[in-house]
């Protein structure tokens, strides 16, 4: 192939099959490949063929040289319109390999895919022990996301894969809303109004992932994608995944510089909350997040509130800060109140899956914890949101639910997992952040000597088994011990 060649995309046509049948058959290629392309056919390439041109969500093409001659095949598969996002996919012959057809080809695809789609993303994954592909990727401008250690077996041995994405640069977006949902229709225009009431001079996008909602959340999420449908990106389930991964998965997808989180039925009433945010985290570059002020309401009629923190003296907060014993400690604010730098666009699972993993429902303790581990969140005490805190009998919101059952075991459970965080992923030491699951312990514990209730029980044997570490447990049931010692003898004093 000489350096005059020039190349072009056009459709997949029937007569390219045994040329693709011989990339297919290429030891050099398919090694890497998660399908068997050894069992591939002629007729099974005209077959693909045939199909894909009537796919109303890929687009295949072939790539030719100027005597139109099949070369490779270049994909956008999976592309959702709504989020605006398609995965990239490659396959050259060997001949055709250092030619600069693949890079022709994949500048032509990103041009179809931004211009002609309206895409904003374009993203692919690849083995990590495919040295050249990796290489080319990046060369040819996608940014390495993430990896993912062993995640695919292939004829039975395991491995890792890294994330790549492309991005739309007259798409870039500076901030990201994310935002989350269930079952909160009658709140819901209160809070994408407040979002877009916002007065900025930035690009924003504003990303709703609902938890498979049984009244009408959807209905009122369209009315607003037809309202706002260029900020507007909607996630939508069709099962119920618990508010932790509901989360995780926007976090995940948004695009911007920075994140601002709110969920449910939260407000923001300040209309610069988001441009106070991002010109403070732009001019201080030493703090990961921006956490502030705000009103905490405690029933559905707005009448009862009062200011989450009574301090009108901004501090800092780090790791240090998350060692306290009592989750109010730990954080600077309630989560609708943040702005953080986008940790989550690069992160490995190892870094981050502590989101979700720790517990189902509750994610605002490991969202702290995984802002520590990057640096310093300043705190402001500016009064800018509106958080409700509704706990009522019968219930049906996450409060009412939480404040009716036990919990001890799940909260223990995402102290143990905070823990390993820590210990492994941190590298610190827990300190007496081991009081946290210690108490849950000991009270368990205690309650059982005293009550031989079953139940009780079960709750602290269950505690006791969720890690290896096992002294703070006893340490902190020693002191309950000695707590209680200690009353009882006052108690006989006092008596005498």
């Amino acid at each position: 192939m000489s350096a005059n060649t020039r190349f072009s995309l056009r459709t997949l046509e029937e007569k390219d099959a045994l040329l693709m049948l011989e990339w297919m058959h290429d030891p050099s290629i398919n090694r890497f490949f998660r399908f068997d392309a050894e069992k591939m056919t002629e007729e099974k390439c005209r077959e693909y063929i045939r199909s894909a041109a009537v796919s109303a969500d890929c687009r295949h093409y072939a790539v030719v040289d100027d005597n139109d001659e099949y070369l490779g095949t270049i994909s956008l598969k999976g592309i959702d319109a709504q989020k605006g996002t398609a995965e990239y996919a490659i396959s050259m012959r060997s001949c055709a390999h250092g030619s600069g057809a693949a890079m022709y080809a994949t500048k032509e695809l990103l041009r179809k895919a931004f211009d002609e789609l309206g895409l904003n993303r374009v993203y692919l994954n690849v083995l990590s022990d495919n040295v050249r592909a990796n290489r080319f990727y990046e060369k040819a401008g996608f940014k390495f996301v993430r990896e993912e250690k062993e995640a695919v077996e292939i004829r039975g041995e395991k491995h890792s894969l890294k994330w790549y994405e492309f991005e739309n640069d007259k798409a870039a977006i500076d901030v990201s809303v994310a935002v989350i949902t269930y079952n909160m229709a009658r709140y819901l225009p209160k809070l994408l109004d407040s979002i877009f009431m916002q007065k900025v001079n930035f690009r924003l996008e504003v990303v709703v992932d609902d938890d498979c909602s049984p009244d009408n959340t959807r209905e009122i999420l369209y009315e607003y994608k037809r309202r706002y449908p260029n900020e507007l990106v909607l996630s939508l389930r069709d099962s119920n995944v618990g508010g932790s991964k509901n989360m995780y998965n926007v976090l995940r997808m948004c695009r911007g510089r920075y994140i601002a989180i709110i969920e449910g039925d939260d407000w923001w009433e300040s209309d610069d909350k988001l441009q106070y945010q991002y010109d403070f985290l732009e001019t201080h570059p030493e703090y990961v997040a921006m956490y502030c002020n705000s009103m905490c309401e405690t029933n559905r009629s707005d009448i009862s509130s009062f200011p989450r923190r009574k301090t009108d003296c901004p501090r800092v907060y780090t790791l240090k800060d998350f060692r306290q014993p009592h989750f109010l400690d730990r954080l600077p604010s309630s989560t609708e109140t943040v702005m953080l730098r986008n940790v989550f666009a690069n992160g490995s699972e190892r870094e981050l899956d502590v989101f979700w993993r720790a517990h189902n429902m509750v994610w605002d303790q490991s969202l702290a914890l995984i802002l520590y581990g990057k640096g310093d969140v300043y705190y402001d005490p500016r009064i800018m949101t509106h958080h409700r805190t509704v706990v009522e009998a019968g219930g049906t919101n996450y409060q009412s639910l939480y404040a009716a059952r036990d919990n001890s075991v799940s909260d223990a459970a995402m102290y143990a997992c905070h823990e390993e965080y820590i210990e492994n992923v941190l590298h610190k030491r827990c300190g007496r952040f081991y009081k946290a699951r210690g108490d849950l312990f000991a009270q368990n514990y205690w309650k059982y000597r005293k009550s031989k209730n079953p139940e009780d029980k079960t709750r602290y044997a269950a505690i006791w088994k969720q890690r290896k570490r096992k002294l703070p447990l006893v340490w902190w049931t020693f002191v309950w011990g000695c707590g209680s010692l200690k009353r009882k003898i006052k108690g006989v004093f006092r008596r005498a």
